[in-house]
């Protein structure tokens, strides 16, 4: 009867405490599907090259709510639709989300508690 027991106890490990290789390639598998492959991290020359700096003041210039002299930006994405970056108020840290299409003509600026 002891051996019976033991046994189950033994190939029952197996089942609980999986071998760890498995568990760190089903990991990598999520966090590859979990990342959004429509938008892309331009790089600060790619950003410069192109001129987007300077269009993308322009485009937030526009929006009266947001003073730039107590803003940062965030890096410029480019997705589907256009490019997207963060604006956030390093006085009260609010954070304003600004999307424009191809031709930097403004989509959407939203902050998280309303839309400007």
């Amino acid at each position: 009867m002891k051996n019976y027991i033991l046994s189950f106890l033994v190939f029952f490990s197996f089942l609980v405490f999986p071998n760890s290789s498995i568990e760190t390639s089903l990991y990598e598998i999520t966090i590859d599907q979990s990342q959004n492959p429509r938008d892309r991290k331009l790089s600060t020359e790619e950003v410069k090259t192109r001129g987007l700096d300077l269009l993308a003041n322009q485009v937030v210039e526009n929006i009266d709510e947001i003073d730039l002299r107590k803003t940062a930006r965030s890096a410029i994405f480019e997705t589907s639709y256009g490019f997207r970056w963060k604006m956030v108020n390093l006085h009260t840290s609010k954070i304003i989300i600004v999307k424009v299409d191809k031709n930097f003509n403004l989509i959407s600026a939203r902050s998280s508690n309303r839309k400007l």
